[in-house]
């Protein structure tokens, strides 16, 4: 399977990020790559391939301009004000009965277009925000030459990023652009199954009056987890899209005999959707170690993720989301990927 991967998200690092009652290092840090792609490479996984550049066309057709303008000129705007050195984040947030129309300062913009304190912006940002984009979209590029299966390493993720709100360590929404650009390339459905542990609340308001894309989503109940306001099983899509939202909640705790059964739910509503694409944003924070999850998945059973997922037989783009037990997160990426590669092999 060819990895595409870029070393532009180095720069976008350095930052801290509000946890509950403490402000502490971004779990969301470059390491995290270094410990995936060394796992791929140990796996055999060699292939790696850089992206090539896109401009902003299809990102357009998923978030709005201004948004997307937003994140281009955010960090100028903050050191143009405050000097280098510092990393920019949101003071207030919009509310509802507030005007959320931004002015032209660079801290209106923050509070209209995040959601979270957990999307700092410094030097780096937007040059790994636009080369995770360019990521997703050389996959579609390579499954449209003739690829049945690719892996888009992305950094920063992008399932908590909507139409015009960033936020969970998500700017642009990466298999969402992805999803898009399938569609664009002529697949009249696509389907795009979000395994991480954390709800992708993004994904699914951007695709939420939608048929075209089919989204479903594995996570922690918004009782339990971040980001709390929605992921209830209530939430099926509407207009156009309703019956086209699937979300599986699941309890902290829940363990892989219990996950593997919702799993199985969601592979079966695909199969009797018939997608002509499978997007799988691929988070493993579902790891029982993992200091944002809880959730109780153990290394193996992502060799079994990967080989129910191939068993789809499916064209698969697989697009990088969370995870953040640095021991273990490149092994268990690893082994999804393993465990699907082996499968299509037969």
């Amino acid at each position: 399977m060819k990895l595409i991967y870029s070393e532009d998200h180095r720069g976008h690092a350095g930052a801290k990020e509000m946890r509950y009652d403490e402000m502490i290092p971004m779990m969301e840090c470059p390491e995290r790559m270094d410990v995936i792609m060394g796992a791929l490479t140990q796996a055999g996984f060699t292939d790696v391939v850089a992206p090539n550049p896109h401009g902003l066309d299809v990102v357009h057709q998923v978030h709005d301009p201004a948004f997307v303008s937003f994140l281009q000129r955010c960090y100028p705007m903050w050191e143009a004000e405050f000097g280098p050195g510092r990393f920019a984040t949101a003071y207030t947030f919009g509310m509802r009965g507030m005007d959320q129309v931004p002015n032209g300062s660079v801290h209106s913009m923050l509070s209209c277009y995040t959601f979270d304190v957990c999307v700092p912006f410094i030097a780096g940002t937007w040059r790994a925000i636009n080369a995770a984009k360019d990521i997703a979209l050389t996959g579609v590029d390579l499954m449209q030459a003739g690829e049945r299966a690719v892996f888009s390493v992305c950094r920063p993720a992008g399932h908590h990023a909507s139409q015009d709100l960033a936020g969970g360590y998500c700017y642009l929404n990466n298999a969402a652009i992805a999803a898009q650009a399938h569609l664009n390339g002529g697949a009249r459905r696509v389907a795009l199954l979000d395994i991480d542990y954390h709800h992708g609340n993004g994904t699914q308001r951007i695709f939420y009056q939608r048929s075209d894309v089919f989204f479903i989503s594995l996570h922690c109940r918004p009782q339990d987890e971040y980001p709390f306001l929605m992921g209830y099983d209530t939430e099926v899509g509407e207009g156009a899209g309703k019956g086209y939202t699937l979300n599986l909640p699941m309890p902290r705790g829940t363990g892989y005999a219990d996950w593997g059964p919702a799993l199985q739910i969601a592979l079966d509503r695909i199969r009797a959707y018939a997608p002509d694409v499978l997007v799988v944003s691929l988070g493993v924070d579902t790891f029982e170690a993992d200091p944002v999850g809880g959730f109780t998945l153990k290394s193996p059973d992502y060799l079994d993720i990967g080989r129910r997922l191939a068993g789809l037989d499916l064209p698969t783009q697989f697009v990088m989301e969370g995870g953040y037990a640095i021991d273990a997160l490149g092994l268990n990426v690893a082994n999804v990927i393993t465990g699907f590669t082996q499968a299509q092999r037969g």
